[in-house]
C-alpha cells in the first residue's frame, strides 16, 4: 500500500491540508449528559413512569453544574424522553407516545445508524401513507420538466451504480431519495415534502438499506418502474409499486 513519505506531507500547502480535515467539535456537558440520560432510557436501565433524581441531586452525582443539568432535562423532555412535573419531579417518558422527529434520530444513532424492524415497519407505513398522496397528487399535475428531472435523477442513479471498485450506498440513497423528495415537492401539498425533509436523516439510513439489499440495478429498476407509472398517469400502480418494494424489502431484513 502506497504511503505518505515526511517530505511529501511537507511539500503540501496549507490549504492543501486544511481541504483534508473537518473542524473537531467537542459536545458540551449538558450534551454528555443528555447522551447518558438517553442511553439509560433506550438500553432499558430505565423504564417509562421511573421518578429520576431531582436536577440538584443529578449535578452533584456526576459533578457537573446544574446549569448543565437544566439544558439537558430541558432538551430531554422536548424530545419526549423525560416528563416533568412541577413540585412532583422528573420522569421517564413514553417516547414512543411523546417522541418527534429527534427522537427517531437519537434512536438511529443509539443503534449505530440502524433501525429495528418494528421501527421500520412503522416508518414505511408513515411514508407508504405520505408519499402516496403526494405520488397521486404529483401525477396528476406533473410537467414534462418535472419528467426530465426525474430521468436525470435516475441516470445519475446507474451512473453512481457502476463506480468501481464498489458503489457509493451512501450516495446511492441520497439519489434514491433525492427522486421521491422531488416528487414530494412537486407535489402541490406544502406540508409533506416539509414532514418528509424532517426525517432525511432516518430516511437515509432506510435507503442505504434498501440499496445494499436490492443492490444498484435492481434498485435502479425499480425507480424506472416509478417512472413509467409516473409518464402513464398510473397514480394505483405507483402507490400498489411502493407498497410492494416495502414488502420485499421487509422480507430480506432480519
Amino acid at each position: 500500500m502506497y504511503k505518505f513519505t515526511h517530505l511529501e506531507i511537507n511539500v503540501q500547502t496549507k490549504e492543501d491540508v486544511a481541504m483534508k480535515f473537518q473542524a473537531i467539535v467537542a459536545p458540551t456537558i449538558s450534551e454528555l449528559f443528555e447522551k447518558q440520560i438517553q442511553s439509560m432510557i433506550l438500553s432499558g436501565q430505565v423504564s417509562p413512569g421511573d421518578k429520576l433524581p431531582t436536577e440538584a441531586e443529578l449535578a452533584e452525582a456526576l459533578n457537573i453544574s446544574k446549569s448543565a443539568v437544566h439544558a439537558g432535562v430541558k432538551n430531554l423532555e422536548r424530545m419526549g424522553f423525560l416528563r416533568v412535573m412541577p413540585r412532583h419531579g422528573i420522569y421517564v417518558a413514553d417516547y414512543t407516545q411523546s417522541g418527534n422527529v429527534d427522537t427517531l434520530i437519537a434512536l438511529l444513532k443509539f443503534h449505530g445508524g440502524r433501525l429495528d424492524k418494528n421501527t421500520m415497519v412503522s416508518l414505511l407505513e408513515a411514508r407508504e401513507a405520505l408519499e402516496g398522496l403526494a405520488m397521486r397528487k404529483f401525477i396528476a399535475r406533473c410537467s414534462e420538466e418535472d419528467i426530465r428531472e426525474l430521468e436525470l435523477i435516475i441516470a445519475r442513479f446507474r451512473e453512481a451504480g457502476r463506480r468501481q471498485p464498489r458503489p457509493d450506498t451512501g450516495e446511492l440513497a441520497e439519489l434514491a431519495c433525492a427522486f421521491h423528495c422531488y416528487v414530494c415537492a412537486k407535489s402541490g401539498n406544502n406540508v409533506v415534502p416539509m414532514i418528509v425533509n424532517g426525517f432525511h436523516d432516518v430516511n437515509i439510513a432506510l435507503w442505504t438499506m434498501w440499496v445494499k439489499q436490492v443492490r444498484p440495478q435492481e434498485a435502479a429498476e425499480t425507480l424506472e418502474e416509478f417512472l413509467y407509472y409516473i409518464k402513464v398517469k398510473d397514480a394505483n400502480s405507483a402507490v400498489k409499486l411502493f407498497s410492494r418494494s416495502a414488502g420485499d424489502f421487509l422480507a430480506m431484513v432480519e
